[in-house]
């Protein structure tokens, strides 16, 4: 699923001068934050919404006041803790992609130093650190006497890296090596641990890697995307385990379900049921009494971690491209448990 939204995201390069970002007032409450492909006409933008799903805003990014255009967001809105801040993975005007951060209103937009070809960005809890991924790639030109030679040749990997945003410095916290490919996705609670998803030719997990001694366990295998809830004692992830199953393009690709665990392993369940539809990016809200979602990268989903109240909040399959739902945390912004 990761790979699939990277090509999304590389392929929607050629839209970047058809979308900018409007200013707009922060809306109190709680709010959602996602990006959002419209291809008639194109657009690619990051949008948030209330609880409800509505009281729609587009983030600002101040384009109006840049006449080279504003970045085009495109993977990743993460939150400081305060929600004060937003980052997100951007496309230049240039078209290169890097990160970005801006108050929640979408002023002060600003890239982050040396983060030019990075992606997937991650906050930390006390706003100090941002986590982000590196990816190399090298395709040796194709022999025709012997194709299979060229592919045996290609080399890709993925690393995540830690920034200092008061230094500067960054760390890589993961190897180079051919087929790895590991993602950031959230901190614990006190920003000690920093969860992943891992993928090689053995398949993915979900893994959690220690900070301080760089040590690093499964919370899940065949899974990814694991996030900590706020309060510090539960974890969801995207789980392959149940064999789903749909068509793909070719052959059938396999659907993830969403699941909800202890930090400590205990009390693993499952609390989505949709095997012919692909959960996406969940996302706790700041009371870790509800998840929010995408849904087959057209609607923005919400549920209980007990998996009741299953409800839509934004979106119509086939309208626009949804991407990425992540709640804005921060004071008076809990979304609490969801009443149906």
């Amino acid at each position: 699923m990761t790979q699939v939204r990277r090509a999304v995201g590389l392929a929607l390069l050629g839209l970047l001068l058809a979308s900018t970002l409007a200013s707009a007032e922060v809306l109190p409450g709680p709010r959602l934050a996602f990006t959002s492909w419209g291809p008639e006409p194109a657009r690619l933008e990051l949008l948030s919404t209330n609880s409800a799903g509505s009281a729609l805003q587009r983030i600002s990014s101040g384009s109006k006041r840049n006449p080279r255009g504003a970045p085009v967001p495109f993977q990743g809105p993460t939150w400081s803790a305060d929600g004060s801040t937003i980052a997100f993975a951007g496309y230049t005007t240039s078209g290169k992609p890097a990160i970005f951060m801006a108050a929640a209103d979408g002023s002060g937009l600003r890239v982050v130093p040396n983060t030019g070809g990075t992606s997937h960005p991650v906050l930390s809890p006390d706003g100090r650190f941002l986590a982000f991924e590196r990816s190399r790639e090298r395709t040796p030109p194709i022999d025709f006497k012997d194709p299979l030679r060229s592919l045996r040749g290609r080399y890709f990997s993925v690393t995540t890296w830690l920034r200092d945003l008061g230094s500067g410095k960054s760390r890589r916290l993961s190897p180079w090596r051919n087929g790895l490919i590991v993602t950031p996705a959230s901190f614990s609670a006190d920003g000690s641990v920093l969860a992943l998803s891992r993928s090689d030719s053995r398949g993915q997990d979900a893994v959690a890697l220690r900070l301080d001694s760089g040590k690093m366990k499964v919370l899940a295998h065949n899974a990814e995307e694991p996030v900590f809830s706020p309060d510090g004692l539960r974890i969801a992830f995207l789980s392959y385990r149940d064999g789903n199953m749909r068509d793909g393009f070719d052959e059938p690709v396999p659907v993830a379900e969403l699941y909800v665990r202890l930090v400590d392993g205990a009390g693993m369940q499952r609390i989505t049921r949709t095997p012919e539809l692909q959960e996406a990016k969940p996302s706790w809200d700041p009371s870790s009494e509800r998840l929010a979602y995408a849904q087959d990268s057209s609607v923005v989903m919400q549920i209980n971690p007990d998996g009741s109240c299953r409800s839509k909040v934004f979106g119509k399959n086939g309208d626009v491209a949804l991407f990425d739902p992540v709640w804005q945390p921060g004071p008076g912004r809990e979304a609490g448990r969801i009443v149906c």
